[in-house]
């Protein structure tokens, strides 16, 4: 990521969404301008104590960009950040119209992600 002209976009789904977030709160990457999480347990490993890079109750560093976390209220694997992160977390919404576990991978069979991903993009 540091060899990309900026702007960049991180998406990142699962455990992409852990490994983004742990990746954003302990390294500077002001090229990354927004960080998109899709069906991500970042939210829920923090107030577990379980993110390596960000201990809880520590309130996420400045360096960390923006952040849409995108969950479905099916999904059991994606987890709302807006009360865990107030302020620094926009969660949105989707749903994929399936039971858990295809919940999981329904997102990217969903038309409501690209149209957030297209007016999100640059």
């Amino acid at each position: 990521m540091r060899a990309a002209e900026p702007p960049v976009v991180l998406l990142a789904h699962s455990l992409g969404g852990i490994a983004s977030l742990d990746l954003l709160a302990t390294r500077d990457l002001p090229q990354v301008e927004l960080l998109v999480t899709v069906g991500s347990q970042a939210p829920f490993l923090y107030e577990l104590g379980a993110l390596p890079g960000l201990e809880h109750g520590v309130p996420l560093p400045a360096r960390v960009p923006r952040w849409i976390n995108v969950y479905d209220r099916r999904d059991l694997l994606g987890y709302v950040g807006a009360g865990v992160f107030p302020g620094r977390v926009e969660d949105v919404a989707l749903d994929g119209r399936q039971p858990f576990p295809l919940a999981h991978s329904a997102y990217f069979g969903n038309p409501e992600l690209y149209r957030l991903l297209a007016a999100e993009l640059p």
